[in-house]
C-alpha cells in the first residue's frame, strides 16, 4: 500500500495496512535529526522514518527576508525575529510586532501587506509530482491559512485581546485584510495544483491547556467566516481539510464537523477535554485525528522504553478501524532526544492490530 492509499483508506474509516505516520517538527530539530542520522535533506529522514505525508508551498521570489549577518528576519507579514541561543540550540524568537499601538483602521491602508506576487504558484508541479505517492498536504507557515495566529504575532501577544476588545472597527478591518490575502494565495494554489493537493492545512490556536481561548462570539464573528472563506475552493475540489488547533478545542469539534474539517490535530492529550479515547468515542464518527503523543512530558522528558508504551497504548486505544493519524502532540522542539523520535517511529512500525 503506497502512503497516500494508505492515508486516505484511515481517512474514510477503513483499517489500512498500518497507522499512518505525520512529522512534525521546528527547522532545528530537523537539521538536529539528520545530522545525528548523517543525511544531508528532509526527505531522507521523512523516508527513514515511514512518514506517510509530504508538505508542498509555491516558492518565495521576493527579497531576501534574512538580514545578511543572519542575526535577524522578518516574514511576509512584516513581523520581526531574532536568533536566539540556549547551550548548543538555536531558534527563531519574534520580538518585533509591526502594527503593536497601532489602532486607526486609516494605517492599515499604508501597511505593506503581503501579495501573491511574492510566490511562484508554478513551482507546484514539480513538488506535487515528486510526492504523488504521499499524502501531499500544503505546508506549515505561509502555505497554512489562518487569522487569529497571524494577527497576534502583527500586534503582539500581549496587545492582541484588549485591540480585539477595545477597538472592534480597527480589529474587523485587520480581519478583513488577511482573509483577504489568504483567499486569494489558496484561489492561485488551487488553480495550478488543486487537482493534486490531498489537504489543505488550515492553522490557528483556539485552545490552551485549559480549554477554549475565545468565546463561541468570537468564533461566530471572526474565526468562522475567515476558515470558511479559506475552504471554499478546496472543498469543491474533494480536497481533504486538516484543522491545526492545539489545546483544550473540545466545545469546538461540533463546529468544526459543521464546516467540514476532516481531520484535526495536532490533539493535545493533556488539555481539558482532550483524552484521545474520549474524542474517538463523541466525534470518530464525524472526523479523524492527528498526533497525541504527549511531546512535552513523553517525548522530551521519557526514556526510550517510556516512548515505545506510550506509542503502543496510544495505538490500541486509537488505530482500530481507521480515523487516526500518528504524530506528535506538538511540534517537535529542538531539545526534544532524537532517540525518543525514532524510537517513537519504530514502535508504530512493530504495532499490531
Amino acid at each position: 500500500m503506497i502512503h497516500k492509499e494508505r492515508v486516505l483508506k484511515a481517512l474514510s474509516k477503513e483499517q489500512p495496512d498500518r497507522v499512518p505516520f505525520f512529522f512534525w517538527a521546528a527547522p532545528e530539530f530537523s537539521d538536529k535529526m539528520m545530522a545525528h542520522l548523517g543525511f544531508t535533506d528532509r526527505d531522507q529522514l521523512l523516508e527513514y522514518l515511514g512518514v506517510d505525508f509530504r508538505f508542498v508551498e509555491p516558492t518565495y521570489i521576493g527579497k531576501s527576508l534574512i538580514s545578511a549577518d543572519k542575526k535577524t528576519k522578518k516574514d511576509i507579514w512584516g513581523v520581526g525575529y531574532s536568533k536566539m541561543k540556549e547551550g548548543d540550540n538555536e531558534y527563531w524568537n519574534a520580538d518585533m510586532f509591526p502594527l503593536q499601538g497601532v489602532t486607526d483602521p486609516a494605517e492599515l491602508d499604508s501597511y505593506p501587506w503581503p501579495t501573491v506576487d511574492l510566490f511562484d504558484f508554478e513551482s507546484l508541479l514539480a513538488q506535487t509530482e515528486k510526492y504523488k505517492d504521499y499524502a501531499i498536504m500544503t505546508a506549515p507557515g505561509y502555505s497554512s491559512p489562518g487569522l487569529f495566529r497571524i494577527i497576534q504575532r502583527l500586534l503582539g501577544r500581549e496587545d492582541f485581546l484588549d485591540v480585539m476588545m477595545s477597538h472592534p472597527k480597527f480589529f474587523e478591518a485587520l480581519c478583513i485584510k488577511v482573509t483577504s490575502f489568504y483567499m486569494e494565495f489558496v484561489e492561485k494554489m488551487m488553480a495550478v495544483a488543486g487537482d493534486k493537493i490531498d489537504f489543505i492545512r488550515i492553522a490557528d490556536n483556539f485552545g490552551s491547556d485549559y480549554g477554549l481561548s475565545i468565546s463561541h462570539e468570537i468564533w461566530e464573528s471572526y474565526c468562522k467566516p475567515a476558515i470558511e472563506a479559506f475552504i471554499a475552493i478546496p472543498r469543491q475540489l474533494d480536497i481533504k481539510i486538516y484543522m491545526h488547533s492545539s489545546g483544550g478545542v473540545r466545545k469546538l469539534l461540533p463546529e468544526f464537523i459543521s464546516i467540514g474539517v476532516d481531520l484535526l490535530g495536532p490533539i493535545t492529550p493533556k488539555a481539558k477535554g482532550m483524552n484521545p479515547a474520549d474524542l474517538e468515542a463523541d466525534f470518530g464518527k464525524y472526523m479523524s485525528f492527528c498526533g497525541a503523543l504527549d511531546e512535552e512530558l513523553l517525548l522530551r522528558n521519557g526514556t526510550v522504553e517510556e516512548v515505545k508504551a506510550g506509542v503502543t497504548y496510544l495505538l490500541e486505544t486509537m488505530s482500530a478501524g481507521g480515523g487516526f493519524i500518528l504524530g506528535p502532540s506538538h511540534k517537535f522542539k529542538v531539545e526534544t532526544p532524537v532517540e525518543n523520535v525514532i524510537a517513537m517511529y519504530e514502535a508504530a512500525k512493530a504495532f499490531k492490530y
